[in-house]
């Protein structure tokens, strides 16, 4: 079918958590606001990925109750969610606290935000294919559903697609951390009928050592071993998360990385529910649902107008432009390790996020949220996170309306 041609301020691509604070945080101001999204659903890492604990909520601190860093839109969906069926209070994790909830709550939850938002248009199911510019600027952008092809004609363009997709075909600078030094993504996926209760924090180590051992006796895949478990507030229900190391190493130079990264990562869960059930809390133990993509922590970012350091993160640096407030350790997931590695800041310190990490250096009417937002490998590890994402998203929605209110 032709291209239909539809105009708008403000064009969000991506429907993450940064992409759905920018849109809603648009449409709020008034501005004729679209978001496009690949998924069936709103939510990208928050639902795609199964996180299941909202990171950078609250200010570090190693004691006493949680404190909201930002307020608007990261507290208020904070609250709702911790009043929805499955989800909970927040709860200390360290110095700092996170909020558990549930991925679909978290969808509904975004579907509710966004249809409530009437200047708001959401394209689920669709995908970014095209774009033109010209004198540093973003004309269209060309849009796929299943049915047709539509031109969308903007204002303002926020990139929130994780990978920086529209900077890439926009021509802008990007910077992309070669493959061996980038974070590791991770596979979650849920085990049923586990004996919850033989899984104790003693226990717990045995079992993790049971693993690398099987993996050191090629009885595992090579990484099966990298696994975190945690236990769910549903009875008999454990979450796991298999971080997969040693992806680069298997990768030729025909296969893309997330292809192989997808494929390996069911391959291990399978083969570690395989080998849990020779176990006595995990003999009646199978996989019920995985996420429905890896949880990617790293890929592509723009290069904007500034630059997050690792320096800005651990001094809480303040910035004159600052629009969000940002908390959490750098937390890197690299190989060769079991687990992350934390750089903390400071009890009750926290930094800024400058509107310039969220300009494109090259294109004026396009700005990014998100893990594609400007900062190094370091800095990145502690603002990639949700709660960061809907802080500086929100901020990003409302700096692109007003860009596009003044063209």
């Amino acid at each position: 079918m032709a291209a239909g041609s539809l105009s708008y301020d403000v064009v969000v691509i991506g429907g993450g958590a940064a992409g759905l604070a920018a849109a809603v945080s648009a449409a709020r101001t008034g501005a004729r606001t679209a978001l496009v999204e690949r998924y069936g659903f709103l939510g990208g890492m928050a639902t795609a990925g199964m996180v299941s604990t909202i990171c950078g909520l609250y200010l570090t601190s190693s004691a006493g109750p949680p404190e909201p860093l930002n307020a608007g839109l990261a507290d208020e969906i904070a609250r709702r969610l911790a009043g929805m069926p499955g989800c909970g209070e927040p709860v200390r994790r360290g110095r700092t606290h996170v909020l558990p909830y549930t991925p679909f709550a978290f969808a509904c939850l975004a579907d509710e935000l966004t249809t409530k938002a009437s200047s708001l248009d959401v394209y689920l199911h669709t995908f970014l294919t095209a774009l033109e510019s010209s004198a540093r600027r973003i004309d269209a952008l060309r849009v796929a559903t299943w049915e047709r092809v539509v031109e969308l004609r903007p204002r303002a363009v926020v990139d929130a697609s994780g990978d920086a997709v529209a900077t890439h075909l926009a021509g802008a600078a990007t910077v992309t951390t070669p493959l061996a030094e980038r974070q590791l993504p991770s596979l979650v996926f849920v085990l049923q009928h586990v004996d919850t209760d033989a899984l104790g924090s003693g226990p717990r180590v045995s079992l993790l050592r049971s693993l690398a051992a099987a993996e050191q006796e090629g009885r595992l895949p090579k990484g099966a071993a990298n696994l975190a478990l945690g236990a769910s507030p549903q009875p008999g229900e454990i979450v796991c998360k298999l971080t997969l190391s040693g992806i680069t190493e298997e990768l030729p130079a025909s296969r893309d990385f997330l292809t192989l990264a997808e494929q390996e990562g069911r391959k291990r869960a399978f083969a570690v529910a395989e080998f849990l059930k020779t176990l006595p809390a995990f003999s009646r133990a199978f996989v019920s649902h995985a996420a429905p993509q890896v949880g990617v922590r790293e890929s592509r970012r723009a290069i904007g107008r500034y630059q997050l350091t690792r320096d800005d993160v651990l001094s809480g640096r303040k910035f004159e432009d600052g629009v969000a407030r940002a908390s959490w350790p750098i937390e890197l997931w690299e190989e060769g390790r079991l687990g992350a590695t934390y750089e903390w800041l400071d009890d009750r310190t926290h930094y800024d996020i400058p509107l310039r990490c969220l300009q494109t250096r090259d294109v004026e009417n396009l700005f990014v949220a998100g893990r594609c937002m400007s900062a190094t490998h370091e800095a990145l590890g502690s603002a990639r996170v949700i709660g960061t994402c809907l802080a500086a998203g929100e901020a990003v929605g409302r700096a692109a309306a007003r860009c596009a209110e003044a063209r």
